[in-house]
């Protein structure tokens, strides 16, 4: 009986230490070029960082020309290069510094670490990974007694082959005995990935522009996104097709359905060391089918500052555009400024 409940002590002070052997193989590592190793979970690279779960520290950030190597097999990728090519797989040691090489089903490709310009990990179990970001700010004037709250946000999930996100923002003005929701927009997109340079998809989206004299717009489309240049700190995507739009006006009138083309160009650039900022700018332009002579232009410009870590200052120039604008006593143009908090997740 002895014998046999030592054996049992054995092999579980084996199974114990295989255990532990396989989790510390199974944890990514990344060494950096003056020799400091990590050890700990890969999240993603992006804007020009990597973003590394860290043993018993948290999440840090490390500029990706810092590094010299990277291991994960923890963890499926996507990995998007600068030369348009998608790979998915998991992380091994490249055969010279500052490359890695991707394990695929059916090959194995080694590149340099400073051609990728996306790197997205993916939960085992449901194959997605989930980013986003919420900013608010808030103004008030004695001399006039008004004051005005924004809040804007973005929730983005991925998978291998699809993104997608819901995003909004909200403004309001407030009076000496109210609050008015005098602009806001909520809109939900979805994208299926094609090849490296086209992904295709379509948007549900609502929108109130009281200065535009919009009590609210729903648009539905479809479209495609032309993928025109993407480097690991600057991205330019177009994106055209087709959408549907049903208008209510602040004097309770209802459009007809309005059928356009919209034709939107995405810019964005990262600047990821003294100081950390990115500046991104979202043109779109809307030419009508069903009523002629009507465009209109949505657009805004942010810039980005990271304070600390994770929290940046951002300041948002918006303007909007219509030639023939729902209500007749409306004006056509619509601008302004935005300075917030954002915190990034």
């Amino acid at each position: 009986m002895q014998y046999f409940l030592k054996l049992l002590l054995l092999f579980s002070l084996m199974f114990i230490y295989a255990n532990n052997c396989l989790s510390q193989e199974l944890k990514d590592t990344v060494i950096m070029n003056d020799g400091m190793v990590f050890s700990g979970d890969l999240k993603s690279l992006k804007s020009g960082k990597i973003e590394f779960d860290l043993d018993d520290v948290g999440i840090v950030k490390i500029k990706f020309d810092k590094i010299r190597m990277i291991k994960s097999l923890s963890h499926a990728f996507r990995v998007e290069t600068s030369d348009r090519e998608i790979y998915y797989g998991t992380l091994h040691r490249g055969d010279k510094p500052g490359t890695i090489r991707i394990e695929t089903k059916d090959s194995s490709v080694i590149i340099p670490i400073n051609k990728v310009s996306t790197l997205t990990s993916f939960d085992n179990k449901t194959h997605r990974t989930i980013s986003g970001y919420i900013s608010s700010g808030f103004n008030y004037a004695r001399s006039s007694n008004s004051g005005r709250f924004n809040f804007d946000g973005q929730v983005r999930m991925q998978t291998p082959r699809t993104y997608s996100d819901l995003q909004g923002s909200m403004f309001l003005s407030q009076t000496d005995t109210t609050w008015v929701r005098d602009r806001e927009s909520l809109a939900a997109n979805m994208y299926y990935v094609l090849n490296p340079w086209i992904s295709i998809g379509g948007t549900l989206k609502y929108q109130r522009n009281f200065e535009l004299g919009l009590a609210r717009r729903f648009q539905e489309g479809v479209g495609l996104v032309f993928n025109v240049l993407k480097k690991n700190n600057f991205q330019i995507r177009v994106l055209s097709g087709l959408v549907v739009n049903q208008e209510k006006n602040t004097e309770g009138f209802e459009s007809p359905t309005q059928v356009e083309i919209p034709f939107n160009f995405y810019m964005e650039f990262f600047k990821f060391s003294h100081p950390n900022i990115s500046i991104s700018t979202n043109q779109t332009s809307y030419i009508s089918l069903t009523e002629a002579g009507r465009i209109r232009w949505d657009a805004d410009t942010r810039f980005s500052w990271e304070i600390i870590s994770d929290l940046a200052l951002s300041i948002q120039l918006y303007h909007n555009y219509d030639s023939k604008p729902p209500s007749d006593k409306s004006r056509q143009w619509d601008y302004g400024t935005v300075t917030s908090l954002k915190y990034i997740f």
